[in-house]
């Protein structure tokens, strides 16, 4: 079949004018992720290292991490559609920022719990469930081009910015904790300097609220599901990003983490421990070095034809990585698994969010993309938990094969039962049930 924007899109491309301060955008997103990718490596390390607390509390911690974005982006998504998204940007760079400065502070002064770690988490959870749904929306009002290629140069910023987060938290033995800790709120000053330099193309006036203020923001809600689940394009993509949810973050936070510790004996002590850190930081690196190749490449060689099937082939990559990682292996290989991996994650992120931005109505834009986000993270808190207690019972070896085998199985069921697989970018969508 073939596709093309009968969903309503109007996202296909940027219309000309004033410059929008698209770099400076870039320049956001990239200190936004590098923040981010030092406490990808660093959350985990204070739970497990730093507090010496089980793999069922560490799943506990990471579900915390990720809840609030589960229960609070819908409406982060509706009030995307309605405020200004450039002042909710500015604002989620300073809370953010004040809340790695308290965090550094508890960790300097030898006073962190896992109390603390908890309330940190659920903090910055709740600010990413508001900022991420405005920012994934002024892309389409900042692209100087096509849509698709502005989203592979935003997910360029963003790998970018992760690798540099974790190659900087692997320097944790020489520079310390401590140092790194108020090194992500520089970095989050970083972002919000450049967001005020970016100048969006008007929105859209938000439509007139009809009846009860609740009434009316699940009605909202409501229709950016419909719309979703309408297109024959954006709902099979919204099924597979529940399936990565799921399978691949849950892994990605809680079981590779813990593969990684088990490559050192458990009696390291004092600055020994760091040593961890450093693997951790190297361990991640390597899957977002494969990610920021691939969506170089897919920026390179401009627009797929077929989206669909690269999209699910590169979900495939992924689900035999995570298999293959059961086995036992040397760091080295298990590092170069992960890179792999990285190689279809690129493809997988920066086409995923593309097909979306795409297909959706333009006055649905913030809500529908807040869907695509929940379903990426919705499955996330209850795998960090479930991946902890299995780790817990049968190692984290034989957990992996849980989620690699589950995503297979989902893959297979979207290939078979929707228009994902043949999903042309030429002619029109043709309709469910067509």
């Amino acid at each position: 079949m073939s596709a093309r924007d009968a969903t309503g899109s109007g996202s296909t491309g940027a219309s000309s004018g004033a410059p929008t301060g698209f770099s400076y955008y870039l320049v956001t997103q990239a200190a936004w992720f590098l923040a981010f990718g030092l406490q990808m490596v660093l959350f985990p390390y204070l739970v497990r290292v730093v507090l010496q607390e089980d793999e069922i509390r560490f799943g506990l911690a990471q579900m915390a991490l990720q809840l609030p974005t589960v229960l609070l982006i819908l409406l982060g998504g509706y009030m995307a559609d309605r405020v200004d998204t450039l002042r909710a940007v500015l604002v989620g760079c300073g809370l953010c920022a004040l809340s790695f400065l308290a965090l550094g502070v508890f960790v300097a002064g030898g006073r962190l719990t896992y109390a603390t770690v908890i309330l940190y988490a659920l903090g910055i959870g709740t600010i990413g469930a508001f900022v991420t749904p405005a920012r994934d929306a002024l892309l389409s009002r900042v692209a100087p081009g096509g849509v698709q290629q502005a989203v592979g140069m935003a997910s360029l910023a963003q790998f970018g910015g992760q690798i540099a987060g974790m190659a900087a938290a692997a320097a944790a033995p020489v520079v310390g904790l401590t140092t790194l800790l108020f090194g992500q709120a520089a970095m989050m000053t970083m972002a919000a300097g450049a967001a005020l330099k970016i100048r969006p193309r008007p929105a859209g006036p938000p439509r007139a609220r009809e009846g009860g203020a609740l009434g009316f923001i699940f009605g909202e809600i409501r229709g950016g599901f419909r719309a979703a689940a309408a297109s024959p394009v954006i709902a099979p993509v919204i099924v597979c990003a529940v399936g990565m949810g799921i399978c691949f973050m849950g892994a990605f936070a809680v079981l590779l983490p813990l593969i990684v510790e088990d490559y050192f004996p458990a009696d390291l002590t004092g600055s020994a421990q760091a040593k961890i850190a450093t693997a951790l930081g190297v361990f991640s690196i390597t899957f977002w070095i494969g990610s920021i190749l691939s969506t170089t490449v897919l920026i390179r060689f401009g627009d797929l034809r077929r989206k669909g099937r690269a999209y699910l082939a590169a979900l495939v990559s992924g689900a035999m990585v995570l298999i293959l990682c059961s086995l036992p292996m040397p760091f080295w290989m298990l590092c170069g698994l992960n890179f792999i991996w990285g190689l279809g994650g690129g493809v997988a992120m920066t086409l995923g969010r593309g097909l979306v931005q795409r297909f959706a109505p333009p006055d649905k834009m913030a809500r529908i993309l807040s869907i695509f986000t929940l379903a990426n993270l919705g499955g996330a808190p209850a795998g960090a938990v479930l991946y902890g207690v299995l780790a817990h019972a049968i190692g984290p070896r034989a957990a992996i094969l849980f989620p690699g085998l589950g995503m297979m199985a989902i893959v297979a069921a979207v290939a078979l039962r929707s228009q994902l697989w043949r999903l042309e970018e030429s002619g029109p969508v043709a309709t469910p049930g067509a």
